[in-house]
């Protein structure tokens, strides 16, 4: 699932995501804009590390976990809540 970190506030990370296929990619803003969902990343305080946006996890959730996957290790992100792109609805927590 093509995702896209669009706000870094832990730094160095800007445009970092994966393409559709799941391999490493950069990306820009403008190309996250046309993604349907927005997502955070938090570490295990509850700080926000992340804030991105990805493909539809509703129709996928299994891939929803790539980013936490990709980045837990060298960022220690640990929880990550999503909703559609361009609403007010309340971020719900990924879960299997």
């Amino acid at each position: 699932m093509r995702w896209i970190i669009t706000t870094d506030h832990h730094g160095g990370c800007m445009g970092l995501g994966e393409d559709a296929n799941g391999a490493p990619a950069r990306g820009t803003s403008d190309q996250g804009e046309a993604l349907p969902m927005e997502f955070r990343l938090y570490d295990a305080s509850g700080a926000i590390l992340f804030e991105s946006r990805c493909g539809d996890i509703d129709a996928d959730w299994w891939h929803g976990f790539e980013p936490l996957n990709y980045l837990c290790q060298p960022f220690r992100c640990r929880r990550l809540s999503y909703r559609r792109a361009g609403t007010d609805e309340p971020w719900r927590w990924l879960q299997p």
